[in-house]
């Protein structure tokens, strides 16, 4: 199952959270299309917020992406955010055994 954290600071969307991989019902290893999906989405945001220097935190390990964005560029991160959230959510609506997205309200 592909678990996702969609992290809240101050009610924005600060960051997010991904682990785990799609059962293979959807594709062997490399060969996913939900999981490409996923990775797409989270992994291009990940990537154009670090070009452009406002992320506070990255974590990439195999099978783990995490990341957030500095507070100081949380509201114009948002359209991105929700884009982002609306597409995995999209993708859940199809394949509820398969994702499952869950909100986490961040402190500080």
């Amino acid at each position: 199952m592909i678990r996702v954290i969609v992290y809240n600071k101050e009610g924005l969307i600060a960051g997010f959270q991904v682990v785990g991989h799609a059962p293979k019902e959807f594709g062997v290893s490399g060969e996913n299309l939900l999981c490409a999906g996923v990775s797409t989405l989270l992994q291009s945001v990940h990537s154009y917020m670090g070009w452009k220097d406002r992320l506070e935190s990255e974590t990439k390990e195999n099978g783990i992406l995490e990341f957030m964005v500095r507070k100081d560029h949380l509201e114009g991160f948002q359209s991105l955010g929700e884009m982002v959230k609306f597409g995995l959510q999209s993708l859940a609506i199809n394949h509820s055994t398969a994702i499952k997205i869950t909100d986490e309200i961040i402190k500080g």
